[in-house]
Order: structure tokens, then C-alpha cells, then sequence
């Protein structure tokens, strides 16, 4: 189970603002972030990521135009091309 939950640091502490769902003794991996740091911005609404796939779309087409007829010659470097 994964759970995210806040806390606050207090002389040495971490005190949990939430109680977890644990077993008592329950053995668990800690990852600590500092909530000020800067997070990477997340569109909650594309998790996805189809706004990036789409800014690429086309991206190449004006480097090489014929890709999709000579695919090969392009990546296999062929100089008979």
C-alpha cells in the first residue's frame, strides 16, 4: 500500500498530521520531499502526457519531409540514397 501524507518536523520528529493506516510494528520505506521545493509541473488533467506528444507532432517534417519513403536510408545512413 502507498500512502502520501503531511507532516511536520519538530525536534528531530517527524509528527504525522493524519494517522496511517498501518499495523502496529508495520515495517515501511520513508521518502521525504521538502514541500518547498520546486515540483515539476503536472497537468492533473493529461496524465497522459498527449499535450507533449502533440507539440511533437510533425516536429521532423521540415528536416526531412520524405522520412516516411526513405526511413531506412535515414536511419541506416545509406549513401546509395
Amino acid at each position: 500500500m502507498t500512502v502520501a501524507v503531511e507532516a511536520i518536523y519538530e525536534n528531530g520528529v517527524l509528527r504525522l498530521e493524519k494517522p496511517l493506516g498501518f499495523k502496529e510494528h508495520s515495517k515501511v520505506r520513508v521518502i521525504v520531499e521538502d514541500e518547498g521545493e520546486t515540483q515539476p509541473n503536472i497537468d492533473t488533467h493529461d496524465l497522459a502526457g498527449w499535450t507533449a506528444i502533440d507539440a511533437l507532432i510533425g516536429i521532423g517534417q521540415a528536416l526531412a519531409p520524405d522520412v516516411s519513403e526513405r526511413h531506412d536510408d535515414y536511419l541506416y545512413d545509406d549513401p546509395h540514397a
